[in-house]
């Protein structure tokens, strides 16, 4: 646990820890993809999930059974809205391109201060509004706007609503966290939502042949245990930051930080031989300037 006298006023720790999970999430992209030629995005899901809550309850050990009551409450409502996130999102994903649902997913920065004002009944910093906008702007850019494809179709309905329980799991953590110990939190959270998708996982394949989904068939090769090793280790790392950041960075200021994500994705892709282009530069500086709009009010604090 770090010293709140460490911490700041100007919250450059937990900063620093949101931008570290949030590059644990961009990573993930290209192990998501190779992963998912050994198994479907349901038994992914679970797996990943059923690993990451393995290795916490490992470096927890007995403290697990000394878990409060009210951090298995505050936790498993926040598995709930992690899990239904992720649900709609692949279920999307089976009628929409991947490149259309990353710009859908990211609605969620925009739609973070607004949701937080309406549930909270506190208007967040302008500022907030303002990062949120031009970060959203950046992630436009990056998923290449001209080549986007937009049916109406349920698919992009299912993405947004997910990009919209995204935003909501983004403003309980921010009322949660202070009030939890991270590792807490955060194994209850992983541990629930490996439950939840252990279920999901089951209804899925019981359901494909009736609603015509065609799902892939699990094999257990060197390619999945490796996948889900790494993703589960980019789990646990991306979870234990958030819940102890959030202890500290607001909501809407939180999104505008996660908004990062697409820019190590598209780095990383980068580096495997995917053309950025000038629209993805463009759209990496705007992100940035998001964020340093964003935390503008902080920085001048901390000048003074």
């Amino acid at each position: 646990m770090i010293p709140k006298a460490l911490v700041g006023q100007s919250a450059l720790l937990p900063f620093l820890a949101l931008i570290a999970a949030t590059g644990f999430w961009g990573s993930s992209f290209i192990t998501v993809a190779r992963t998912l030629e050994s198994t479907d995005p349901f038994t992914l899901v679970f797996l990943r999930f059923g690993v990451g809550a393995l290795l916490v309850a490992l470096w927890l050990r007995g403290r697990i059974f000394r878990i409060p009551l009210e951090t298995w409450k505050m936790g498993a409502v926040c598995a709930v809205v992690i899990y239904a996130s992720y649900l709609f999102n692949h279920i999307g994903l089976m009628t929409i391109l991947s490149s259309t649902s990353g710009f859908l997913t990211a609605l969620y920065v925009p739609i973070t201060p607004f949701l937080f004002w309406a549930i909270a009944g506190r208007r967040p910093e302008l500022c907030a509004f303002a990062g949120a906008a031009v970060a959203f702007s950046g992630l436009v850019l990056l998923a290449d706007p001209f080549n986007l494809e937009f049916s109406s179709s349920w698919g992009e309905w299912t993405t947004i609503f997910s990009a919209f329980l995204s935003a909501l799991e983004i403003i309980l953590m921010g009322r949660f966290a202070p009030r939890c110990k991270a590792p807490e939190i955060a194994f209850v959270q992983i541990a629930l939502v490996a439950l939840f998708a252990l279920a999901g996982t089951a209804v899925a394949h019981f359901c494909a042949p009736a609603v015509g989904w065609t799902l892939t068939p699990t094999a257990l090769d060197l390619n999945l245990v490796f996948g889900v090793v790494w993703l589960a280790v980019i789990l646990t790392c991306a979870q234990l930051l958030l819940a102890w950041a959030q202890k500290y960075v607001p909501p809407a200021q939180a999104a505008v930080i996660f908004a990062l994500e697409s820019i190590f994705a598209a780095v990383i892709g980068w580096f495997a031989g995917e053309r950025l282009g000038l629209l993805g530069l463009t759209g990496g500086l705007c992100i940035v300037l998001g964020i340093l709009i964003t935390e503008y009010p902080r920085i001048m604090g901390k000048s003074r």
